[in-house]
């Protein structure tokens, strides 16, 4: 048996974003713009207008950067379905982090849904940051480790230490 990759057995239903910030795929652009500096996000789930909690696309920041503002499509009366993806990919809440990683490697994806146990709800958004945060997190305590038994190395051992 191998290395234990990095984040292995965390599940990500406790990193991700919780509750992802929505709004109706028949928002304008600008809407969409505001709604992520006011959320401070990166990727709005788009809802069915008539169904609103049934997320049909993602959005994000660089779509409408590519799209709409380095694109030759005017900004207002921009419907933010026209831009978006509905090319959408989850992960289960309850896979590890090493695994959503691989799904993003796959997908060629910076986020992921995630998918409640009952498989259709959405729970949340995880992001590249949010699993760059983890691993530098887990990253830092082993750094920690290894300062600490290099220091625990120098100390002197048992009965021949000196006493001041």
């Amino acid at each position: 048996m191998g290395p234990r990759p990095l984040g292995a057995t965390m599940k990500i239903a406790h990193i991700c974003r919780r509750a992802p910030v929505t709004i109706p795929a028949n928002a304008s652009v600008r809407e969409a713009a505001r709604a992520m500096q006011a959320e401070r996000v990166g990727a709005l789930g788009l809802t069915d207008p008539f169904e609103p909690g049934r997320i049909v696309g993602v959005v994000t920041d660089r779509d409408l950067v590519l799209q709409v503002l380095a694109g030759e499509r005017p900004v207002d009366g921009q419907v933010v379905a026209g831009v978006c993806s509905s090319d959408l990919h989850g992960v289960s809440a309850q896979a590890s982090v090493h695994e959503a990683v691989e799904a993003m490697r796959r997908h060629g994806v910076r986020r992921l849904l995630v998918i409640g146990d009952d498989g259709q709800a959405v729970v949340g958004v995880l992001s590249m940051d949010d699993v760059l945060g983890v691993l530098a997190d887990e990253l830092a305590a082993l750094a920690g480790t290894l300062r600490s038994g290099l220091a625990r190395e120098g100390e002197p051992r048992g009965e021949a230490r000196a006493s001041h």
